[in-house]
């Protein structure tokens, strides 16, 4: 069952600045990966089967959907965890912030405090990122 998790995170500006933040994110166990891998393939057959009445486009869609379920399916079943926001304290402004992640990000990444406008980068906490 996916699972809703926290990790702590390192949030690190340009003049190497450190602050704390959390990154929500669900994990997902092999079974699900296994389930939403088969229920992305299954769709994409569905709407290839639906596409072949339509006139013409179906030269297109048809065989586009039945590529498309196997690779669609192939990157849900290596995706481990869905990410969803960070949470903390820009180290610019030291204020706090949210930021909306993509599905498929992955650390470290670089993005824009929403609050200030200004460069930061979100890292996992290791023991040596702790900030001061």
């Amino acid at each position: 069952m996916a699972t809703k998790e926290e990790q702590a995170v390192v949030i690190k500006d340009d003049s190497n600045n450190l602050s704390d933040g959390t990154l929500f994110f669900t994990a997902f166990t092999k079974a699900d990966r296994t389930a939403r891998a088969i229920k992305i393939w299954v769709i994409c057959w569905i709407l290839a089967i639906v596409s072949i009445p339509i006139i013409l486009a179906h030269y297109i869609l048809v065989p586009g959907f039945l590529i498309a379920g196997p690779l669609m399916a192939r990157s849900r079943l290596k995706q481990i965890a869905e990410m969803e926001k960070v949470e903390g304290e820009c180290p610019h402004h030291h204020g706090p912030f949210t930021l909306k992640m993509e599905k498929t990000d992955v650390l470290p990444k670089w993005a824009y405090c929403p609050e200030c406008d200004k460069g930061i980068q979100i890292i996992e906490k290791t023991e040596n990122t702790v900030p001061a």
